[in-house]
Parts: C-alpha cells; sequence; structure tokens
C-alpha cells in the first residue's frame, strides 16, 4: 500500500461522550515519559533529525530576510541566555529563548531543505528543536538526553496531529506546517521546562489561540513568510509553555472541543485514532524523512529517479537532449516558468518549481546551495537545462500529496533510459546513508554566513551522536554559536 493510500484507508474515530479530550491524554504522555521509555531506534531517529535540521539553520543564515529578523531581535535586548546558531564573530551572540527562537527558525526553511513527515505533510523538526535548545540554554545545566527526548516527544505528537487532519493539504485555508508545528514547539519547551502533566494542558490552551498561517505566502510571490515562518510562530512555543509553567490557564478541550483545533481549523473532521493509537509505543518520530536535495518534499520522487538515472548510466549533461517527466497533478501544477534574474530575491519559490529542479539536477548532478544565492549559476540552469526539461499529465500517478514520478531521458545519440520512483530518496523506507546525511550537513555547514570548516563541523557531527553522553548541552551549542 502506498503512503498516500495508507493515510486515506484508516477509519476516522471521534471522542466517545465522557471521554477526556486529547489533550489530557497527551499531556499525561509528555509528563511522564523519559530517556529510558524511548526505543533506541527513536532515540537515533531524533539524532538524525536534529543534526539534519542544525545543517538547514546553518545553511540559512546568509539570507537577507534572517539576517534582517536577527537584527531587530538583537535590537530588542533582554537576557542573553541562547545562542543565535551561526551568529559569528568572536562573541557568540545570545538572545532571550523567544528571541532566539525566532532568530534561528528563521533560518530553518529558506531552501526548504528541513525534514518532513510525508504522511502527515509538515515539517516536525524545524518545530521543536529551536525551542528546546533555546529553553534549554535559558533554564543551565540541561543534558543531551532530555534534548532527545523533548525532540522525540515533540515530533511524535506535532505528526500525529497531521495524520489526524483530514483531507490534502491544500483543501483547507491553512498552512499545515506552522498551524501544526506550533502544538510540537509548545510541548519541546515544556517537556524542557519539566511540566507536569496539568502544566502540559494549560501549555497545549494556551498554544491554541495562538495557532495561524494561511497559504497567503506560497500564493502571493515575493513574500519572506514562507521562509521565516518557522521563526515567527514557534516562538510562541515558548511563551505558551512560560506561561503555563508560572501560572496561566489555557483553553480546555484543546483537540476535540466544538471550540477545538480540529473544529476550528478542520471542520471537524478529524481521526482521534490518529492521534492517540499507540501513544508511547508507536513513535511516528521514525517515520520521519529527511531531504537529499534543497526543494519541496514534491520534487523528490522525480529528482530521485532522474539522479539514479545519471549516476547508474554515468550520463553527462552535454549527452542529454531532453528529459521527460510523467507527472501526476500535483506535481504538474509545480512545472511552471522562470525568469532570469530570479535568484536571489525569488529563491524560496525556486524551491517549489520542478522544472527548474529537474533541470539543475542534470546540470549539477544535484541541487547546490549556491544555486539559490549566484543569479549566474541560476540563470545558467534557466537558459541551458531547463530548454531541455519537458513533462506530461500521467493520471496513473495522481496521489494524495507526495505524487509517484516517471521518467524518461533521451541522449544526443537516440538511446533512452527510464526509471520510476514511488518512494522518494530521504524516506524512512528509501532512507539516505549515513555518509549521505554527513554531506548534507556538511554543505550546509560550508554554506552559512560564517562558513564552518569541516573539522569544526565533524565535531558537531560527533557532539549530536553522543548527545545523549553530554552532561550539559553547553558544549554543542559553543561549537554552533
Amino acid at each position: 500500500m502506498s503512503i498516500n493510500n495508507l493515510h486515506q484507508s484508516h477509519d476516522r474515530q471521534k471522542k466517545n461522550p465522557g471521554e477526556p479530550d486529547a489533550a489530557e491524554t497527551i499531556a499525561a504522555h509528555l509528563a511522564r515519559t523519559r530517556f529510558e521509555d524511548l526505543p533506541a531506534s527513536v532515540i537515533e531517529a531524533a539524532k538524525i533529525s536534529i543534526l539534519d535540521t542544525l545543517g538547514c539553520v546553518l545553511a540559512g543564515t546568509p539570507c537577507d530576510d534572517v539576517i534582517a529578523i536577527r537584527k531587530v531581535a538583537t535590537a530588542w535586548g533582554g537576557q542573553p541566555c541562547s545562542t543565535l546558531i551561526g551568529s559569528s564573530g568572536s562573541a557568540p551572540v545570545k538572545l532571550p529563548a523567544a528571541s532566539a527562537v525566532l532568530g534561528n527558525g528563521a533560518a530553518i526553511h529558506q531552501f526548504d531543505f528541513d525534514d518532513t513527515h510525508d504522511q502527515a505533510v509538515m515539517h516536525p523538526s524545524s518545530a521543536s528543536l529551536m525551542p528546546a535548545l533555546a529553553v534549554a540554554e535559558s533554564l543551565g545545566g540541561v543534558n543531551g538526553k532530555s534534548i532527545i527526548t523533548a525532540v522525540a516527544l515533540a515530533n511524535d505528537l506535532s505528526s500525529r496531529v497531521g495524520l489526524a487532519a483530514s483531507g490534502r493539504m491544500w483543501d483547507h485555508p491553512w498552512f499545515r506546517a506552522p498551524v501544526i508545528g506550533l502544538f510540537g514547539a509548545t510541548a519541546a519547551s515544556a517537556k524542557i521546562m519539566g511540566a507536569t502533566a496539568q502544566q502540559h494542558v494549560h501549555a497545549l490552551g494556551l498554544t491554541l489561540p495562538q495557532v495561524s498561517g494561511t497559504w497567503a505566502s506560497l500564493h502571493h510571490k515575493g513574500s519572506s513568510v514562507r521562509s521565516i515562518r518557522d521563526g515567527l510562530t514557534y516562538r510562541n512555543g515558548v511563551l505558551a509553555a512560560e506561561l503555563a509553567m508560572n501560572g496561566i490557564r489555557g483553553d480546555g478541550e484543546v483537540f476535540d472541543g466544538p471550540y477545538g483545533f480540529y473544529q476550528a481549523f478542520f471542520r471537524g473532521d478529524y481521526d482521534r485514532g490518529a492521534l492517540l493509537d499507540g501513544l508511547g509505543q508507536r513513535y511516528e518520530t521514525e517515520r520521519i524523512s529527511l531531504k537529499p536535495w534543497p526543494c519541496i518534499r514534491h520534487l523528490h520522487t522525480a529528482l530521485t529517479a532522474v539522479l539514479e538515472l545519471l549516476t547508474k548510466k554515468n550520463l553527462a549533461f552535454d549527452d542529454i537532449k531532453e528529459v521527460m517527466l510523467g507527472l501526476g497533478h500535483v506535481n504538474v501544477d509545480r512545472c511552471r516558468p522562470v525568469a532570469l534574474g530570479s535568484v536571489p530575491e525569488n529563491h524560496i519559490d525556486l524551491a517549489g518549481n520542478m522544472h527548474f529542479a529537474v533541470a539543475a539536477a542534470i546540470r549539477h548532478r544535484g541541487i547546490p546551495l549556491a544555486l539559490y544565492h549566484d543569479t549566474r549559476l541560476a540563470d545558467d540552469v534557466i537558459t541551458h537545462a531547463m530548454p531541455k526539461v519537458r513533462w506530461a499529465y500521467d493520471a496513473t500517478l495522481d496521489g494524495h500529496t507526495f505524487e509517484a514520478s516517471r521518467v524518461e531521458i533521451t541522449l544526443n545519440n537516440g538511446q533512452r533510459f527510464s526509471a520510476r520512483c514511488d518512494v522518494a530518496l530521504g524516506h524512512p523506507d528509501n532512507a539516505m546513508s549515513s555518509e549521505q546525511r554527513i554531506n548534507k550537513f556538511l554543505d550546509c555547514a560550508a554554506a552559512a554566513l560564517a562558513p564552518v570548516a569541516k573539522p569544526r563541523a565533524m565535531q558537531i557531527v560527533e557532539a549530536v551522536a553522543r548527545l545523549e553522553r553530554l552532561d550539559t548541552i553547553a558544549p554543542l551549542m559553543a561549537l554552533l554559536a
């Protein structure tokens, strides 16, 4: 069964009379779960997502919007306790926790390179990690086990919240990633703060009135919101948790109630079973996909097929006459014209363009981050590679959200090679290798505003690999400053 069909086939459950709101069940789970309760596979998955997300933050630091947001956050001042990652300079820049989440979170999604739960259709670690690290630094003395636990629990929660939501991502005016992810940001923050079950309930109740995020940033090209949304949104998770820890009471019936999340945002059409079944035994944290290439996840099946053919057949760009894509209705809509000079101002829009991404892949055997910064490099792809890429609608490939793709490459000598990809590279069922994951992090680190040299970058890799053995996260944050 495909991942798209699996998402649609689950029988939808609702709350029975007399049952507590799902928020109460979730809060009790968050409060009682310790590092020692986590399966080894969940711990490993959390660490993989942590390293990947740190790389995404570093890669986003040179972007103009990130620099501007960090300038604003720094000007606000306040207690200097939480690190701006990749802040450079002789002394690390430290800000109040919520401000650090704003500055760091704004960098994560600059190239849509952050991890994804392919069924829940959201970015779990973008929501969880920055609040967890910022709060941990503000408290001091927090160990690596606590970070892993917070990320593992928050990633599971936000993925479940997404899995329970009805329909496809564009069936509602709300943009799923920030609307869903804020609950993960709150859960991670409150877990680091040591919240009781009741405090977790109130933190989730204080999250509900802060939920926001519409499709406007994708439909109005040139908006900064799509790329900075993680900073704008997830700092509010810190606020919700901190208020709850200080006795502020949140709204009740957060998920199941008549004014709760699913009624307000999804017309009351949701699957309570997807939210609660197997809580504490099955962790969606293990089902999170990484992105091998900096672009939206929709494009990754076509890119997987194209790049596998280039590698297996040792095909050179100059030998390629045409690349023909067979695409479902979702991906056909992502094949759009690109104007010269689109980089760097509209780099986030290019990250969602199938035509440009496949053209870049045949030109560079991948999508280098430099392509989104360098007008000359991007215009070269637009001028010389995009004319080689064509596509046709294939109704058999229509899917729920992330569709399979077919590829046929024709060479100048008439040879043809074809492939189909149903599960993109980076999915747990087609996972990136350890070498691929580390190389992605090294590329991101090298692309930072203050480029991180390989020896230091490898120290970060090693620190995350042994994160559960760190008595405090201070050494890791020092490497990231």
